[in-house]
């Protein structure tokens, strides 16, 4: 760490303008974010923090921004070796920024200048550093995409939740669990206990860590994009798998000790110790199918046999033996 602030001071001293530009921009940003007040009594960045709760599902909230920043941390080493050269270039994403805030202050909706955010900074240091700079800054101010409240989307669950439900209904009656399901509700066949795949539960919680797991995993795992993409690509569908053996062993508790105890406490836990260890199990997985040569399975499946050995010549003026010789030693 020291050495690091070391560092910074001797590229200050050595880049005054720069670093004069670096501490102008960051103080802008932070008296708009923190301080200026478009909101009633509210800057964007109290709101934020008021908004990252329980409801939102977002109680993380708070640690985006330092995660964020030990992530472009961990990259320290190819932001300084990255050539960089100040672009004009970099005025787009900042302008760009700089009007997403002005309609989030205008319409007084908070969460575009949240969005406006990471596109401030990837501005910021393209036009002080140039693109190399910017491009490796890119995916840690992706990152603070995440401290967005979503909880609206809890709403519009229901095609996943009766999903869920569906798949959970035939899983448990071909166990012989008798369920019978009414919407998103799992009904016991013997009345014994009640389930309710709610908003929460149609694994959209669990999705949106998933989603930023599967991020973290294929940026530092994975160098060939196509590989990145078809990993995020399939966050959902794990995600769903994981949710779906999580609701099965909720109806299988209930069933066993108690609606208190399923619906109770292994609710609770469930979600730790069976849905994220489940998708985070199948994407690391997928990744391992994925890394498979399949060159050298097709080299070995078509390889041709061996051509036969043919039989060695006899010495010049000697018979070749037979192949088959008799023995006559009785």
């Amino acid at each position: 760490m020291l050495d690091g602030l070391r560092r910074l001071r001797r590229w200050c001293a050595a880049n005054p303008l720069d670093a004069a530009m670096l501490v102008a921009l960051a103080g802008t940003l932070a008296w708009f974010y923190a301080v200026y007040e478009p909101l009633p009594s509210h800057s964007f960045w109290k709101w934020a923090r008021e908004a990252w709760n329980e409801g939102n599902d977002l109680e993380h909230g708070p640690l985006i921004l330092p995660g964020a920043m030990f992530v472009a941390w961990l990259q320290r080493r190819e932001f300084a070796a990255a050539v960089k050269r100040s672009s004009w270039v970099g005025l787009i994403p900042l302008l760009v920024g700089i009007a997403i805030f002005v309609i989030a202050a205008r319409a007084q909706q908070a969460r575009y200048a949240l969005v406006a955010l990471p596109v401030l900074f990837v501005g910021c240091v393209w036009f002080l550093w140039g693109w190399p700079a910017a491009r490796i800054a890119s995916f840690p101010c992706l990152l603070l995409l995440f401290m967005v409240p979503i909880g609206f989307i809890l709403g519009h669950t229901e095609p996943l939740q009766r999903l869920v439900a569906s798949v959970v209904t035939g899983v448990s009656n071909l166990v012989g669990i008798g369920v019978d399901r009414d919407g998103v509700n799992l009904i016991a066949k013997d009345r014994s206990f009640q389930c309710q795949v709610a908003g929460g539960c149609s694994g959209i919680r669990s999705l949106i860590a998933m989603t930023m797991l599967s991020l973290l995993y294929a940026h530092f795992n994975e160098r060939a994009l196509w590989k990145k993409a078809a990993i995020f690509a399939m966050t959902l569908p794990f995600t769903v798998l994981g949710n779906i053996v999580r609701v099965f062993t909720i109806v299988l508790v209930s069933k066993l000790f108690g609606q208190e105890v399923g619906t109770g406490p292994w609710h609770d836990i469930s979600g730790f110790i069976i849905t994220i260890p489940i998708a985070v199990g199948a994407m690391v997985g997928f990744h391992e199918l994925l890394s498979i040569d399949v060159s050298k399975f097709t080299a070995r499946v078509t390889k041709p046999a061996p051509a036969p050995a043919e039989p060695s010549a006899a010495p010049e003026g000697k018979p070749a033996s037979p192949s088959n010789p008799i023995s006559y030693d009785y």
